[in-house]
């Protein structure tokens, strides 16, 4: 990843924090926009990891998870809402994380 740049994928307040660290992101209003930016983001090769910290609904989720499984670059790191309310029920990337925890345990 060197030389490589980090992008973040998220709320103004989000993008603006990790802002003012040096990391590049992009303010996205609503989920639609999410899967334009991260198709843009994922064939830029200066991009060495994306940071997705915006809720995204379920069927993005899953393509999400399927580039993570299928490509090593870029990097994808979901950044969950940890002051969310009832996190284990309503965060779709934790809820797949134990679904498959527990078919592998049982």
């Amino acid at each position: 990843m060197a030389g490589q740049k980090i992008h973040v994928i998220g709320t103004d307040e989000i993008v603006v924090l990790l802002g003012l660290l040096g990391i590049e992101g992009t303010i996205i209003e609503d989920s639609y926009q999410f899967l334009s930016v991260f198709n843009k983001l994922k064939n830029n090769d200066s991009i060495g990891m994306i940071i997705i910290a915006v809720p995204i609904p379920n069927d993005l989720v899953d393509f999400v998870i399927e580039f993570k499984l299928n490509n090593r670059t870029p990097f994808i790191f979901c950044l969950p809402d940890i002051f969310q309310v009832n996190i284990e029920n309503e965060d779709p990337f934790y809820r797949k994380i134990l679904d498959s925890i527990g078919k592998i345990i049982t």
